[in-house]
């Protein structure tokens, strides 16, 4: 399983607003997606206009679907274009083994 957090601080209230529109465009087609676990926006309550996507993964291949899906359909671009700071993920990997 992957998880992935990525931070988004928009450049401004515009841009804060749209953003929200592309978190909802993908909170709705997120679910159908192959390998997909959980796909969660959040909003900081003490940061406004700072936002976090929490995502799980079965795996690196379908994380890397997902990102190509969003590539395609023009969202990262957009999205990328709104931020005031360069894109950032944090890619995690369960240390949980079976014994």
């Amino acid at each position: 399983m992957v998880t992935v957090i990525t931070k988004f601080q928009p450049k401004d209230e515009r841009s804060a607003a749209e953003l929200v529109d592309i978190f909802q465009k993908l909170l709705e087609e997120t679910p159908r997606e192959s390998g997909r676990i959980a796909y969660e926006v959040l909003s900081a309550n003490n940061i406004p206009f700072t936002y976090y996507i929490i995502e799980k993964w079965a795996s690196e291949k379908d994380l890397q679907n997902h990102a190509e899906l969003v590539e395609r359909k023009g969202y990262a671009a957009v999205a990328v274009g709104l931020l005031k700071n360069e894109l950032n993920n944090i890619i995690l990997q369960t240390l949980n083994q079976v014994k």
